[in-house]
C-alpha cells in the first residue's frame, strides 16, 4: 500500500453550496445512491448503524453505501474524485460524490477498479474530515490517499462511509443536517422502495438494507397498473404523461403521488405529495402513483417545482392528473359509490334540501360518514346517533363552530365545548370520529385500575409480576404525551446507575414506628415495591427518562418516602455519570395512600407548581422533576380529562373478571381466580 498527499482541485466559491445543496439528508443519501446507479451497479448495500446510546441524538452512528459498479481506478481518481465543483459532469460523476458532507463531518471513500493505464487492478482509500478545512480553503488542504495495485483480478466496487453525523455533534444542527424520519429502521426500506420502484420492480438493481434484500413482493399487491394520456401544452406541443399505480402493503391508507424525472438514464423521484382523491377511501389501502413525462424538465431533478411551468400550464397539468386519479379510484370503489347513493337518500343527510357552502365540504362529509358507516353501520340500525352525529360533522367541517350542536343536542357546558373545539383544531376530522372509541377504552381501563388498587382483588395482586406489566403498557395514565409509548430502555449504563441509587435509598420495610405501614386486613406481607423505567424522545427532541416507584400495598407514602425520593432526585442531579444535555428526568412516587403528614407536605409543595398536577419538586442543576401521588388522585384526574364526553359514550363497564380473562389471562394466578369469583 502506497500513501501520497494530494490536494482537491475546486473552485472555493462552490464549497458552501457543496455542503448545503440538498433539501434534506435523505435527499443527500439519494444522490449517493444515484451515483451508484449511474455506475451500472447491480447490487447496492446500505448499512445504517443504529444505537440506543442516550447521547447519540439521531440514533445513528454510521452510514455506509457500497455498490458493485465499475468503481474508480487510481489513475482516474484525481479527475473523477478530487476535481469537484467543476461544470463538467461525465456520466453523472460530479459533486454528488460529496453529498455525504451534508450528513456527517467525516467521509471515507474506498474503491477498486481496473486501471486502463496501468493495465492492472487498483484499490484506493481516501478520507476527508470537514473539520480539517473549517479555517482554511479546501483547495489548500492536503489529504492522504492510499492506493495499491494487484496483478490478479479483483471485484470492482465503490464504498462511502459517513461518520460524525452533524445531527449528533451540533447542539442545534441546521434543518438541512437533521437525520430525517426516512432513516428510521421502520422506514428506511419503504423509503428506498418509494424512490426507486422502477429499479426494484424490474429487478434492475438489488437493494440490501442492513443485510436484508428489499423485495418487490414485500411492498406490492398485484402488478402495477399503467395508464397514459396525451397532454397538449399551452404551446400546442403533444406530450405523453404516464401513470403507474402501485397498490402497496402498508397501513398508511393514503394516496401518495410521485413525479419521476429521467436523470442520466435513472428514474428518480423529484417531487412527491399526499393526494386527496374525491373517490378514494382508506379501505382501498395504500397507493403510490408515479407520474412521468418528457414534458417535465430534467434540469429540475433535485427540486422539482411544477409551479415554475406557469400558472395556466400548472392548472392544466393538475386538472389532468386529478381527473386520471379520480377516474381510477371511482372505477375501483363501487362500495363507496353505493354508500353515497344510500347516504343521499337518508333522511338525516344534511344536504337534502340545502346545498353545502362548497363542493369540498360535501366531499369531506361523505368520506367521514363512510368511515363511520364502515365501523358502526349507522344507516342500517341506529337512527338516534345519526340525529346528532351528521349535523355535528356538517358543522365541524363547515367552520369548527360546534357550540350549537353541543348545547342543543349534547347539552355540554361552555368549558367542555371549548375543549372539543380545541380538539377539532388539532386533529383530522376522521380522528375526531374515532375519538369516542379511545375515550371509551380509557374510561374502562381506569375503572379496572381502581378495582386493582383499591378493590378486594388488590390484596391478592402481585405488583411486581402483574400490576407492573399492566401499567407498563398503559403509560398514558401518567400523561397523554405517553399515549402509545411502549415500555423500553436503551442505555444500560444509565439504567445501572439509577438502579444503584434506588437500592441505596428505597430498600427498606415500612413499619408502625415510621407511620407508613398499612394494616388493612388481607394486605399481603410478601409483595415488594416496584421500580421501572421508560424512555422516550419528546417533540422538542429531548430525551425523557421516567422512573416510576410503585410502593407495595402495605406501604403508604410518608415522611420517610418523601425524604427518600428527595435524596434520590438530588443524587441524580449531582451524579456526573448521568447526562444533563437535552435530557429530562421525571421521577414518580405512587402508592394507594399518603399518610396525613405526607398529604400536608405534598399539598404545600404543589401550590408552587399550579400548572403541573402532582409536581412535588423541580431541581435546577439538572432537569429533574419529582411527582408524588395516590392512585385515586391519578385515576380521578384522568377521569376528569375524559369526562366531558363520558355521558355520551354510555360506557358499558366490564367486570374485573372479564377484563382479566380477555386481556391479561397470562397473569392470573390461582388465588386471583378464586378472588375474582367473589367480586363478580
Amino acid at each position: 500500500m502506497t500513501t501520497v498527499s494530494k490536494k482537491i482541485t475546486t473552485n472555493s466559491r462552490v464549497i458552501k453550496d457543496l455542503l448545503t445543496k440538498y433539501s434534506d439528508t435523505f435527499a443527500a443519501l439519494k444522490e449517493l445512491i444515484n451515483n451508484s446507479l449511474q455506475a451500472m451497479s447491480k447490487n447496492i448495500e446500505i448499512e445504517i448503524q443504529y444505537t440506543n446510546d442516550l447521547l447519540i441524538r439521531s440514533g445513528i452512528t454510521k452510514i455506509v453505501i457500497l455498490d458493485d459498479g465499475h468503481g474508480v481506478s487510481y489513475s482516474d481518481f484525481d479527475n473523477r474524485i478530487l476535481e469537484i465543483g467543476t461544470t463538467a459532469k461525465k456520466s453523472g460523476q460530479g459533486i454528488g460524490r460529496f453529498s455525504s458532507f451534508q450528513i456527517g463531518e467525516l467521509m471515507h471513500i474506498e474503491t477498486a477498479a481496473y486501471d486502463n493505464i496501468k493495465k492492472q487492478y487498483s484499490k484506493t482509500n481516501f478520507s476527508i474530515d470537514t473539520t480539517d478545512f473549517r479555517d482554511a480553503q479546501l483547495e489548500q488542504t492536503e489529504f492522504k490517499v492510499d492506493y495499491e495495485y494487484f496483478s490478479l483480478p479483483i471485484d470492482s466496487y465503490y464504498k462511502v462511509t459517513i461518520e460524525n453525523l452533524h445531527h449528533n455533534i451540533n447542539h442545534k444542527p441546521a434543518r438541512k443536517n437533521l437525520i430525517t424520519q426516512n432513516f428510521l429502521p421502520q422506514n428506511i426500506s419503504q423509503s428506498i422502495f418509494e424512490n426507486y420502484p422502477y429499479e426494484i420492480f424490474h429487478d434492475k438493481v438489488k437493494f440490501h438494507v442492513n443485510g436484508d434484500l428489499i423485495k418487490r413482493e414485500d411492498f406490492l399487491i398485484d402488478l402495477p397498473i399503467k395508464k397514459s394520456i396525451n397532454y397538449i401544452d399551452k404551446k400546442g406541443a403533444n406530450h405523453d404523461i404516464r401513470f403507474y399505480f402501485y397498490n402497496i402493503r402498508s397501513s398508511l391508507n393514503k394516496v401518495k403521488v410521485f413525479f419521476q424525472i429521467d436523470n442520466s438514464g435513472i428514474k428518480s423521484v423529484a417531487h412527491e405529495y399526499t393526494y386527496s382523491s374525491d373517490w378514494y377511501t382508506p379501505d382501498l389501502g395504500t397507493w403510490f402513483i408515479y407520474v412521468e413525462s418528457d414534458f417535465f424538465n430534467s434540469d429540475l431533478f433535485r427540486n422539482l417545482d411544477i409551479e415554475s411551468l406557469g400558472e395556466e400550464e400548472v392548472k392544466g397539468i393538475k386538472e389532468n392528473v386529478k381527473e386520471i386519479i379520480n377516474d381510477f379510484f371511482k372505477s375501483r370503489n363501487k362500495k363507496f359509490e353505493k354508500f353515497l347513493s344510500d347516504l343521499e337518500k337518508d333522511r338525516y343527510y344534511p344536504y337534502k334540501e340545502e346545498l353545502p357552502p362548497s363542493k369540498a365540504q360535501e366531499i369531506i362529509f361523505k368520506k367521514a360518514a363512510y368511515l363511520i358507516e364502515e365501523q358502526h353501520e349507522l344507516i342500517k340500525k341506529n337512527d338516534s346517533i345519526r340525529t346528532f352525529l351528521y349535523p355535528l360533522l356538517d358543522k365541524a367541517i363547515s367552520n369548527g363552530d360546534v357550540e350549537y350542536i353541543f348545547r342543543k343536542i349534547l347539552k355540554m357546558s361552555d368549558d367542555n365545548v371549548q375543549k372539543f373545539r380545541s380538539l377539532l383544531e388539532k386533529t383530522d376530522i376522521e380522528d375526531v370520529v374515532h375519538f369516542a372509541n379511545l375515550v371509551s377504552d380509557k374510561l374502562e381501563f381506569l375503572n379496572f385500575l381502581h378495582e386493582l388498587t383499591y378493590g378486594d382483588i388488590s390484596a391478592y395482586l402481585k405488583e411486581r409480576s402483574q400490576l407492573h406489566k399492566i401499567i407498563e403498557n398503559e403509560l398514558w395514565v401518567f400523561g397523554e404525551n405517553y399515549n402509545g409509548t411502549p415500555q423500553l430502555w436503551s442505555d444500560k449504563k444509565i439504567g445501572n446507575i439509577l438502579k444503584e441509587i434506588r437500592e441505596k435509598y428505597f430498600n427498606y420495610e415500612p413499619s408502625v414506628d415510621d407511620g407508613n405501614l398499612i394494616t388493612k386486613e388481607g394486605t399481603p406481607d410478601d409483595i415488594t415495591d416496584l421500580f421501572f423505567f421508560n424512555e422516550k424522545v419528546n417533540d422538542s427532541d429531548e430525551r425523557e427518562i421516567m422512573v416510576v416507584e410503585l410502593k407495595s400495598p402495605k406501604c403508604a407514602i410518608g415522611e420517610k418516602e418523601l425524604n427518600q425520593i428527595d435524596r434520590y432526585a438530588f443524587t441524580i442531579e449531582e451524579n456526573s455519570g448521568l447526562p444533563s444535555n437535552k435530557v429530562k428526568y421525571k421521577l414518580l412516587l405512587i402508592s394507594s395512600k399518603l399518610t396525613k403528614f405526607a398529604k400536608s407536605k405534598v399539598r404545600s409543595r404543589r401550590t408552587s407548581f399550579p400548572e403541573h398536577p402532582f409536581l412535588y419538586d423541580k431541581k435546577l442543576e439538572k432537569n429533574v422533576e419529582v411527582y408524588v401521588m395516590e392512585w385515586a388522585e391519578l385515576i380521578e384526574q384522568n377521569k376528569r380529562k375524559l369526562g366531558y364526553l363520558s355521558n355520551q359514550l354510555k360506557v358499558k363497564d366490564k367486570s374485573v373478571n372479564e377484563k382479566f380473562e380477555t386481556e391479561y389471562a397470562e397473569l392470573i394466578t390461582e388465588k386471583i381466580s378464586a378472588q375474582l369469583r367473589l367480586v363478580k
